[in-house]
């Protein structure tokens, strides 16, 4: 198992390879935002393997066919071009998730929808799972403020729940907070465990865990029930 990761690996940097030399017919502009993508991928793939913190800047320029100056080019420090790659992936996992919570026609089921596309997408794309969900909580400073503004952009959408509620304000203020902290503590710890291809199971778990609040206790299990054989 571990030569077939190694040798996917190295098939991936073939394909993050330098454009070829010559007339590509390509414009500076696409060539740099060849080099941006090769770049985000590579440092993404380099900090799933040694963390955040070894991650040396000439290994994933190196792993992305992008040359130091080329880099310094795009990215004033290690730090902007992790940040970079995190909002690409939360901006593709917003339309994800977006999309998958369209479709239910109440709240409670649009919730469980979207938990289940976004845990789906990260058991598929365990690199990018250890990128949101484990280093940007240790890796500087700036990484966990700009992660703790990501996770709280999500508390309107399930602060709909109160409107289920006879007396909105009944729950604390903190309470969209602390759910989604606790939600993404449980996520991240079977990242950190390697146990990211078992993200989905956490599902009912957390569709529960969630909606409680809202529902009440009966009645979320209920739903979490569902997810587990839906």
């Amino acid at each position: 198992m571990a030569s077939e990761r190694h040798r996917e690996r190295e098939e991936d940097r073939g394909e993050l390879g330098p454009l070829p030399g010559g007339h590509h017919g390509l414009s500076r502009e696409q060539i740099a935002d060849s080099q941006r993508e090769r770049l985000l991928a590579a440092i993404a793939a380099e900090v799933a393997e040694v963390g955040y913190r070894d991650v040396k800047i000439r290994a994933f320029t190196s792993r992305a066919g992008v040359s130091t100056r080329d880099f310094y080019e795009l990215f004033e420090t290690k730090e902007a071009c992790f940040l970079a790659a995190f909002d690409a992936v939360r901006e593709h996992l917003e339309k994800v998730v977006t999309a998958a919570a369209s479709g239910p026609p109440d709240w409670p089921h649009q919730v469980s929808a979207a938990l289940r596309a976004a845990l789906d997408f990260f058991a598929a794309e365990p690199d990018l799972a250890r990128l949101c969900l484990v280093d940007p909580v240790s890796a500087t400073p700036t990484t966990a403020v700009h992660f703790r503004g990501v996770v709280l952009a999500c508390a309107p959408a399930l602060a709909r729940g109160r409107e289920l509620l006879e007396d909105p304000d009944a729950l604390p203020p903190s309470t969209e907070d602390s759910l989604l902290g606790g939600a993404v503590s449980l996520a991240a710890g079977n990242v950190v465990t390697g146990r990211t291809e078992e993200l989905p199971a956490l599902l009912p778990d957390l569709v529960e865990f969630l909606l409680t609040p809202y529902l009440g206790s009966q009645r979320a299990a209920a739903l979490g029930g569902e997810t587990a054989t839906g």
